[in-house]
């Protein structure tokens, strides 16, 4: 590719990283290459593109609102299909309220100003420090970094920085719950908000947790007045087998994140939706209660287009069905790498299938190099290898990904 080295790539080392390769169009969960090969993508770039590239539906929706508005600014200005986007993200999530960024992370940003400015703004502002939990990942802005766990993560080298916040053990059993809550009891005065990704902690290691463990960090935040905040960026959408994850543990949070699958992968846009009692808090006759906070392209008409084209296929088509089967045939089918000496364990939650392993780094690179060369486009990470498809992917295709991962196995495990 021309002009490469003016393309400061992610989570890459610039001096020896390996080739990109050249995508020349997409289409479904196909990524075609420049040199002829045909790729399955087996993690949606990066888990966004829910209903496969170049889905027909919502690129005709762009279409027709570039004709008409691609943006205008959310200050003095409003346009339909902004406005009606935002109150069917309230009617989904039973929420209220809902201010629209461009990603996750700066998302992810608004909300921690939410609950600093509710207590400062409700006369508690001792209220300003924020737990979250060992493995978490909530974004790459300081911020969002803040939430991390700084001890052992790719953000430890600014944890002198960032602002300090509680990082905690995920609880497992009901006596870490009640070590939890000791924390909690002990600390709540200083607590303004928890984050957490509910169910799966995907950056981190694409770890599991269990709904009846959420539902009770949950409870604990509201006995004792701390705002719940679920980053459902990665897990919304059907990923787990509802529509949010939080629907496995009955729960409607504070505020809840959303991202990347939103637009089906088409467009940047994210969402931070609050309940009643937190916006209220922001209402009165001072400008400084107000949050004061507006990314220029916020509500952007063109993505705005393309979310709602989302959620009609997601509820046009029966996708809690569909990962149900997904999650079934990662059951059945990766239960044959624990064969393989260099795995440690396997297991599936909804639309993604796991394999952990005791690779180390140069291993995962190889991986990464040889999956190709099956037709495979996959992006393992630490120790973990996994699959998190488009929810359109068929199983013929999914076939083609666990049959080009076992041809790696057989290559490099030892």
């Amino acid at each position: 590719m021309k002009d490469k080295e003016f393309v400061w790539l992610p989570y890459t080392q610039m001096k020896n990283n390996i080739s990109q390769l050249e995508v020349v169009k997409t289409d479904g969960c196909k990524i075609f290459l420049k040199d002829g090969r045909v790729l399955i993508d087996g993690i949606a770039s990066w888990w966004s593109v829910a209903h496969g590239y170049n889905n027909p539906y919502i690129t005709k929706k762009i279409k027709e609102q570039l004709e008409i508005l691609p943006h205008v600014m959310l200050a003095g200005l409003s346009n339909e299909t902004t406005y009606n986007l935002a109150k069917r993200l309230a009617q989904i999530t039973n929420l209220n309220h809902v201010f629209f960024s461009d990603s996750g992370s700066t998302a992810i940003e608004v909300a921690m100003k939410i609950c600093w400015q509710y207590f400062i703004n409700t006369k508690k502002p001792i209220k300003n420090k924020f737990v979250s939990f060992k493995n978490s990942y909530h974004g790459d802005t300081s911020g969002a970094m803040s939430l991390a766990d700084n001890s052992d993560s790719m953000h430890q080298k600014f944890s002198d920085i960032l602002i300090k916040n509680f990082n905690l053990e995920m609880p497992q059993s009901n006596d870490d719950l009640n070590k939890f809550e000791e924390f909690i009891k002990l600390h709540h005065y200083e607590i303004c908000g928890l984050f957490i990704e509910p169910l799966v902690q995907c950056a981190g290691g694409m770890k599991f947790n269990k709904p009846e463990i959420l539902k009770n960090i949950y409870d604990i935040c509201q006995k004792y007045e701390i705002i719940f905040v679920a980053d459902e960026c990665a897990v919304g959408f059907y990923r787990t087998g509802t529509r949010f994850a939080c629907d496995h543990a009955k729960i409607t949070p504070d505020i809840m994140v959303l991202g990347k699958a939103l637009t089906g992968g088409f467009m940047t846009l994210a969402a931070t939706i609050t309940n009643n009692k937190i916006f209220e808090a922001f209402l009165g006759n001072s400008l400084d209660q107000a949050l004061m906070h507006g990314p220029t392209f916020m509500g952007n008409a063109l993505s705005c287009a393309a979310a709602s084209a989302s959620l009609d296929l997601f509820e046009k088509n029966n996708y809690e069905l569909q990962v149900a089967n997904y999650k079934k045939y990662f059951h059945e089918n990766l239960k044959q790498f624990l064969e393989y000496k260099s795995v440690t364990a396997v297991r599936e939650i909804g639309a993604i299938g796991v394999i952990q392993t005791n690779f180390n780094r140069d291993k995962i690179v190889n991986f990464r190099k040889k999956i190709v060369e099956y037709n495979v486009f996959l992006r393992p990470f630490s120790n973990i290898v996994y699959i998190m498809p488009s929810l359109t992917i068929s199983f013929n295709e999914l076939d083609i990904i666990i049959s080009g991962i076992k041809k790696v196995f057989d290559e490099i495990d030892e």
